[in-house]
């Protein structure tokens, strides 16, 4: 996997040299819902279910040979995803009490600025319609990092967990890592209106390789903590224009 990797950003970093100087460099816009999901990798930290998002931006394509079936696409995107996980929680809830277990759940929401790095492979044109293939890396920002976290209530007094609530638009930014790098796999079809004007269609797969959280931590089996390793995943429908 990490030759492929490196193979992969080697072709990246190279094409923008062997591009040809031609009228088929292309800018369009994007707007692109998604769901996304937190994958833990993490004894104890459990996915919960997805999130509804969204992405937008400025889309750039950049012709690879002589032929325009090769391009070099980019762009600069705001992506909103996110993802829920649950955390185990052990209490007492009375005196001399059993110890009790509890899922304590995390919908976390966040905000990057990205970067993506991709080789889109096109057919000829088939009437109106141009097919693709996309596979590349993504690079991303976070700018913000909030969540719904649900929480208990102790009494100050006992020590004892007398109920759980949920506290909402947590800003969890500090517990985030600033960099989120990702494997792009994508496939999708460009219906033409005239010239260089193309309606974009497609679905894109973004696998998340760089661990979310930095510093977050959670009870193991010990009895201490262990720091959370999780992965962020989407899954969102293209929509674009292409001039």
């Amino acid at each position: 996997m990490k030759k492929v990797f490196a193979l992969l950003a080697a072709a990246l970093v190279g094409a923008p040299t062997v591009m040809a100087q031609d009228e088929s460099v292309r800018f369009g816009i994007k707007a692109a819902p998604n769901t996304a999901w937190l994958r833990p990798d993490t004894r104890g930290v459990e996915s919960a279910g997805n999130r509804l998002g969204y992405t937008f931006g400025l889309m750039a394509e950049f012709p690879v040979g002589a032929n325009g079936n090769y391009r070099f696409a980019t762009g600069l995107f705001l992506n909103n995803a996110g993802g829920k996980v649950t955390v185990p929680y052990n209490y007492i809830a009375e005196l001399n009490g059993p110890i009790l277990t509890r899922a304590l759940e995390r919908d976390v929401s966040l905000r990057y600025v990205e970067l993506p790095f991709t080789m889109k492979l096109m057919t000829n044109e088939i009437g109106y319609m141009r097919y693709f293939g996309q596979i590349g890396v993504s690079t991303g920002f976070n700018i913000r990092a909030k969540a719904d976290m649900e929480e208990p209530i102790v009494d100050a007094s006992t020590f004892y967990t007398l109920d759980f609530r949920t506290e909402p638009d947590v800003d969890i930014k500090d517990d985030v890592n600033l960099f989120r790098a990702a494997l792009i796999l994508g496939a999708g079809a460009e219906y033409n209106f005239s010239g260089s004007t193309a309606l974009l269609f497609g679905i894109t797969y973004n696998n998340g390789f760089i661990n979310v959280f930095d510093g977050w931590e959670v009870p193991n089996d010990d009895g201490g903590t262990t720091r959370a390793k999780v992965f962020q995943d989407y899954l969102e429908l293209s929509l674009g224009v292409l001039f």
